[in-house]
């Protein structure tokens, strides 16, 4: 076909191409007009600046102040920001699901003493939606926009999203902080104090006791736990007395998050039920908060000490020798590769799961040593296992050797780690735990993968 044929199917082509563009075009603007004209209000939500709910004769009233929405009634605090942000959101967004006539007795829809009046100002006009009664055989709402005097039906969705009580509306965030930029944490619990200085991104110091090793991952995880935690509920009115609360210094357990911008003070007292009774600051809101907050600050004092076996960077790890004397095996990581490989006793090698073996690097940093009873009798020998960590050069990160035992409860090694030699005793049930999984490497890989290629040529 000669292109002077093609032609006319071509302006036929762009004809039905443009009707369908235009038909297309009409279809959106359309939709796009009957979407605008069911909403209740045109405004955006950064436009609104005040917000009022009144029920009957109570009324609560927020207003936003240099960015942030704060309560101003029936008291004075800080709002919680995504609630209001979703409130906000709804009064934009919300629709008109069907428009009646003009009703002059509104009692009947539950308007002429409306169960939520929602008043706010945008762009400096005065708005409001009166909620009134349910729809029969619905679960949508009678509703009134302003001063039309015409009934609009609304959706349960829109009227429970405005429907706030004080308590949802109010900021429950026991600390306002910003995890990363915490510089320092102090903990006062009777007669304990510890002052906590980080000094990198995951490692900290007790100060005054130079000494003393802290376990810097769960002073991070308490950070983290007082960064989300909640208040479940505040009093209404301040304690008579402090003390029947135990948020007396005598008594309280009082934590303090040190950032750049100052420090936050936290106290908490005694329990009740499953809850405890806490306090902003010394003359901050009283409120209640789950008291497994408290046993976590416990736990947390309770096992600060740094007591792991090696606390050395998993990720310089290239070489792993384990076993008993004489009969080790040597995990080798290949350079510039994440994958390991096996040689047994027998110079038998397999390919053990790459995943495995780091969890296994992981599960071993996680044991802990505990201090030697005074009077212990622990039985010594010679070693009967051994772990070798090395780097990328074949220089030993860590030597690690089982000498004897506490009855059944307890493992003695002995460490090395540069020029330092230390004994440990650690819990015999975690240890050969770990040494199982260590075993279970070379068996697993080779009834995976048996001997390699290389190991079957030597045969």
């Amino acid at each position: 076909m000669t292109p002077r044929r093609l032609i006319p199917y071509l302006v036929i082509f762009l004809i039905l191409a443009g009707t369908y563009a235009g038909l297309r075009w009409r279809q959106e603007s359309q939709q796009a007009w009957e979407e605008q004209a069911k909403k209740v209000f045109h405004l955006q939500e950064t436009e609104i600046s005040g917000l009022s709910l009144i029920r009957g004769k109570e009324e609560v009233r927020l207003a936003k102040e240099d960015s942030l929405w704060r309560l101003t009634a029936p008291l004075n605090a800080k709002a919680d920001q995504a609630t209001v942000a979703s409130m906000l959101t709804t009064l934009a967004r919300l629709r008109k699901e069907r428009v009646l006539e003009v009703e002059k007795d509104l009692k009947p829809f539950g308007l002429d003493k409306p169960g939520l009046v929602v008043k706010f100002t945008a762009q400096g006009q005065p708005h409001q939606v009166a909620i009134g009664a349910k729809v029969p055989g619905s679960e949508n709402y009678y509703a009134l926009k302003d001063q039309d005097p015409c009934v609009l039906v609304i959706s349960r969705g829109g009227k429970d999203s405005l429907d706030r009580q004080v308590l949802a509306l109010r900021d429950k965030a026991l600390l306002s902080f910003i995890s990363g930029e915490v510089k320092g944490l102090k903990i006062t619990r009777d007669k304990t104090e510890v002052n906590l200085d980080k000094t990198g991104p995951q490692t900290w110091r007790w100060g005054g006791r130079p000494d003393f090793r802290v376990r810097g991952d769960r002073v991070e995880k308490l950070i983290q736990d007082l960064h989300l935690a909640q208040a479940k509920n505040f009093l209404e009115k301040p304690p008579k007395n402090p003390a029947d609360l135990g948020l007396v210094p005598a008594r309280r357990t009082a934590i303090t998050v040190v950032t750049p911008g100052g420090g936050q003070s936290l106290f908490l007292g005694v329990k009740k039920g499953e809850a405890a009774y806490a306090r902003q600051g010394a003359a901050g809101p009283v409120m209640l908060v789950d008291a497994g907050l408290l046993d976590k600050i416990n736990r947390t004092l309770a096992s600060l000490e740094d007591r792991r076996l090696w606390t050395g960077d998993i990720a310089a790890v290239r070489q792993v020798v384990w076993g008993p004397p004489g009969k080790t095996w040597t995990a080798r990581k290949d350079q510039g590769k994440d994958t390991w490989q096996i040689t047994g006793p027998g110079q038998a090698a397999v390919q053990p799961n790459p995943v495995r073996l780091e969890m296994a690097l992981w599960n071993f940093q996680n044991l802990e040593g505990v201090p030697e009873p005074a009077k212990a009798k622990i039985t010594t020998g010679p070693p009967t296992f051994v772990l070798k960590l090395l780097d990328q050069a074949g220089q030993p990160l860590l030597n690690l050797e089982e000498v004897g035992a506490l009855g059944k409860t307890g493992v003695k090694l002995i460490k090395r780690a540069g020029d330092k030699t230390e004994t440990a005793l650690t819990p015999t049930a975690p240890f050969r735990q770990w040494q199982a999984g260590m075993q279970r490497l070379a068996v697993d890989g080779q009834k995976a993968g048996g001997p390699t290629n290389k190991s079957k040529a030597a045969k």
